[in-house]
């Protein structure tokens, strides 16, 4: 696919123009949903789910697509990793619930009480911040791994952590009081 028959069907599907918009899925669907496949480690159910939300979130925000960012594809991969990482992030809550409740026979009322407030904090916390934190802090992912799975590099992922825990604090505290 050239580039230039890429651009006019963006600029073609920024006015609402449906075929353009089926041109593009078709362009991409197939590369998007390997991508997901890989985030997803093999699990087809999962990453068929989240190439059918980045479809669906693309195709409601094509308008704010901008061309001189980037390629359509590569904002496509970006949309697909956000929501591999907030349905990532979900899972990891639920697990975390899990385990508390069930290992939950030998802890106090007060430390389930606290475990759960953790929890809460961090579902109040944007996808960005709570995805490094629960990397870092849940899963017990260095930096230099969180890096790798991101795709960043370490002092990004050091400076996300920074800015993340300081939002973890801020939220926190609005929400004891």
């Amino acid at each position: 696919m050239e580039a230039d028959l890429e651009i006019i069907a963006v600029r073609s599907a920024q006015r609402g123009d449906e075929d353009a918009w089926r041109s593009l899925f078709g362009w991409h669907f197939e590369s998007v949903y390997r991508y997901c496949l890989s985030l997803c480690s093999g699990k087809k159910e999962m990453a068929e789910e989240i190439t059918q939300q980045v479809f669906t979130t693309a195709a409601g925000r094509i308008s704010r697509f901008k061309l001189r960012q980037g390629t359509f594809r590569a904002w496509l991969m970006g949309i697909a990793r956000n929501r591999f990482m907030k349905v990532r992030s979900k899972e990891l809550r639920q697990r975390g619930h899990e385990k508390q409740y069930s290992a939950g026979a030998g802890q106090s009322a007060e430390a389930k009480g606290s475990n759960l407030f953790v929890y809460e904090v961090l579902a109040e916390l944007p996808a960005n911040y709570r995805s490094v934190l629960e990397s870092k802090y849940l899963e017990g992912l260095t930096v230099n791994q969180i890096a790798e799975v991101s795709q960043n590099t370490p002092k990004a992922v050091e400076s996300l952590l920074a800015r993340a825990r300081d939002k973890f604090a801020q939220v926190h505290g609005q929400m004891q009081d």
